[in-house]
């Protein structure tokens, strides 16, 4: 059943770049990861990248609706005879739904920035009159397929399954703020040879577009956020001759200092920084190397993933992505802000966080298998038609249910609540979906392998255990039941947490966590171990920032000390003139309010205690650390060790009134 466009999650990305001494990546590759991020687009776009180290002839691709193709081949004839280029060869590659496919092979370049403005010209005047066409790739080193549909559809129409390469892009899309009926909105977009797939919205797009038009003449955007991304990095390395890892650290905005960035340099081109949620994958092809490029936004708002085997590197929005293609690959998470960077020639030049944290807390490492024959075998089955199954041999009266081969299917679980379904054991082996065990009240999950995003989701009872790591937004709205993780988690772990009577939530970790764990927090208990750091006497901190922003309730024990400049998100009320405008836009009531309010300062940061555990939380905590431990075969003494250590212990602040 084709149930895709009925649950749409955004874009979904994807980049590999084969390692040196590889074969090349065959484009089979591409288009088989490229199924299990189906789901996150609408079949209104989807694209292919391929990159060739070796490079070959100077080419252009160009889009042209079908009854306008004499109007648009002579424009762009007439822009590269007056550019003095030689057209060696042109013809139609493709034909898309009333859109034409024309390839041009062209010499005498010399230096691809020439070419690039004569581009620009073409696209502008194609742009201004009436969107009649579009050049959407040009170079020696890049080819780029793209169409309105879902990646298979494009693969077939180009037979992108004879094609190989160094490094491919692919995308498929969800579209947000411009058109998906022409494929010139497709991704992945190229300016020379680079090309960029992303996924979210860039909240910076019209300063960029219009800082574009300045300072390299292009007014001709069709609107599309990696369109934005692919002149910034064009502008960057090309134009102003700064390096990739120089390039990176200005778009991301984030810590740019470098022997080679100067303050004046930072100042003048900080228009460049990206804002807004996005996750990004790109390639570049340089003179001396070829790249591979995934960030991630500040607040890492979008998912990535990256990783590694013994034959390529890898960028995905979905760890199914890879899991589908390299069951073994070792894989992590960007933290927010980060940046992966790889290329060709010299391997990993930025691991995405730091790389003391991918030493211990994501290692090379493999789950048990169920060999039995009586699981259900979820390979090539959907998420509706696992539900089901589970659900037949719930209602039939098994006990512990097992499902193999899960990589990517969502909403596993998802049914057993509204049917009253508890007291059973379901182990997943693989790596499940988005939004498992949602609403969960009764059923034990026990995951042999990582999750995704948004597990356990306003769950009220029964446990979900994850061998490995569990991705964004764990735990969200958690109100009751066992949450036990052996890895780490990302961004946004137990937020909205709340517990009603005597009905308290727990979500262990047993790594590390990145930003905002416990936003929100309204009760239960979050504990962060960092046991493998502990086990190998690495003295490192287990957490992101803004731990407890918000919270109202719970508490938080993360091992070790954590700098109090990573717990909360003050809100500071001053008494300066902003309390004045609050009182003219009818927002602060009354002269005793305001009077109060201009003779103290507020601030919403958690209590925080560097502290060994008190007699009541062992006796509370020692019973769910036991359990927790039974699970993952750590033992006793180990809990008992962990009881008698030193934790950050946060817990909600009574407003604070500092005079």
């Amino acid at each position: 059943m084709d149930i895709v466009s009925k649950y749409i999650d955004g874009c979904g990305i994807l980049g590999i770049l084969r390692r040196d001494g590889s074969d090349k990546v065959p484009g089979d590759l591409a288009i088989t990861a490229m199924q299990p991020a189906k789901p996150r687009g609408a079949g209104l776009g989807a694209g292919f990248a391929v990159f060739n180290d070796e490079g070959g002839p100077l080419r252009l691709g160009v889009f042209s609706r079908e009854s306008l193709l004499d109007y648009v081949d002579g424009i762009v004839r007439d822009w590269l005879t007056k550019g003095d280029f030689t057209i060696v060869s042109g013809g139609v590659r493709a034909k898309l739904d009333g859109v034409v496919d024309l390839e041009y092979m062209v010499d005498g370049v010399d230096d691809i920035n020439d070419l690039t403005r004569v581009v620009n010209g073409i696209n502008d005047e194609l742009w201004r009159n009436g969107r009649a066409g579009r050049v959407y790739y040009w170079g020696r080193y890049v080819t780029v397929f793209k169409g309105v549909g879902y990646p298979e559809d494009v693969a077939e129409v180009y037979d992108i399954s004879k094609v190989s390469g160094d490094l491919w892009l692919a995308h498929v899309r969800f579209p947000t703020n411009s058109p998906g009926y022409l494929p010139y909105w497709s991704h992945p977009f190229s300016v020379g040879n680079i090309a960029v797939v992303h996924n979210g919205e860039l909240s910076s797009y019209g300063l960029q577009a219009t800082q574009l038009s300045l300072y390299l003449g292009i007014h001709g955007l069709v609107g599309t956020d990696s369109e934005v991304v692919a002149y910034l990095m064009h502008y960057l390395v090309n134009v102003v001759g700064l390096g990739i890892t120089d390039s990176i650290k200005l778009l991301i905005g984030g810590d740019v200092g470098s022997d080679s960035l100067s303050g004046e340099v930072v100042r003048k081109l900080g228009w460049v920084s990206l804002d807004g949620p996005f996750a990004i994958a790109m390639g570049v092809k340089t003179d001396d190397d070829l790249y591979l490029i995934a960030i991630a936004d500040r607040f890492k708002l979008r998912p990535i993933v990256v990783g590694y085997d013994e034959h390529n590197y890898y960028v995905a929005s979905e760890e199914a992505q890879i899991r589908v293609i390299s069951p073994k690959a070792r894989v992590w998470t960007l933290e927010p802000g980060g940046y992966f960077i790889v290329s060709l020639k010299r391997g990993i030049i930025a691991w995405g966080r730091p790389i003391e944290q991918i030493d211990v807390f994501f290692p090379e490492r493999s789950f048990p298998r169920y060999v039995g024959d009586d699981a259900i075998d979820a390979h090539g089955l959907g998420y509706r038609e696992i539900n089901e199954e589970i659900l037949r041999r719930a209602l039939m009266g098994r006990k512990v249910i097992r499902v193999v081969n899960v990589n990517g299917q969502r909403y596993i679980g998802n049914n057993l609540p509204r049917h009253g379904i508890s007291g059973v054991t379901v182990e997943i082996y693989g790596t499940p979906g988005n939004a498992m065990a949602n609403l969960n009240n009764g059923v034990d999950f026990i995951v042999y392998g990582d999750v995704q995003d948004d597990v356990g989701d306003t769950m009220h009872g029964g446990s979900i255990v994850i061998h490995g790591d569990a991705r964004d937004v764990v735990g969200q709205a958690l109100q009751g039941g066992y949450i036990f993780i052996r890895g780490n988690a990302g961004n946004r772990v137990g937020i909205q947490m709340r517990e009603y009577v005597n009905k308290r939530p727990y979500l262990i970790v047993g790594g590390r966590v990145d930003d905002y764990l416990g936003e929100y927090m309204a009760g239960g208990v979050i504990m962060v171990l960092g046991i493998n750091a502990y086990l190998m006497g690495k003295d490192v901190e287990l957490v992101g920032r803004h731990v407890g922003s918000g919270m109202v309730g719970g508490r938080i024990y993360i091992r070790g000390r954590v700098d109090e400049g990573k717990v909360g998100l003050s809100t500071v009320i001053t008494n300066t003139k902003v309390l004045e405008e609050l009182s003219n836009d009818g927002l602060v009531y009354g002269d005793l309010v305001l009077r109060t309010l201009r003779k103290f300062s507020f601030s919403a940061k958690p209590s925080i205690e560097y502290r060994e555990l008190g007699e009541d939380e062992i006796r509370e905590l020692m019973p769910v650390l036991l359990k927790y431990a039974q699970y993952f075969d750590l033992g006793r003494d180990l809990v008992e060790e962990f009881m008698g250590l030193k934790y950050t212990v946060i817990t909600r602040s009574s407003l604070g009134i500092i005079e």
